[in-house]
């Protein structure tokens, strides 16, 4: 019986804090700012690939290699 009580009340507990998050407006400037610094350091670092030059060498299938 305590277990019941327990999860009908955190069931509760969490909707009263669900409807009251969803109908609380947040003024603009508590969001997070995304914008210039945002990208973390080691992702700007990347260069592009270069077209043309292949990643891998692929070597023609030679048959069964246990023949």
């Amino acid at each position: 019986m305590k277990v019941r009580f327990f999860v009908t009340g955190t069931a509760a507990l969490l909707a009263v804090w669900l409807v009251a998050t969803f109908f609380n407006d947040v003024p603009v400037d508590r969001y997070p700012q995304f914008g210039r610094g945002s990208v973390p350091v080691s992702a700007k670092k990347v260069k592009p690939l270069e077209e043309g030059k292949p990643m891998a060498a692929v070597e023609p299938d030679k048959g069964d290699a246990f023949e």
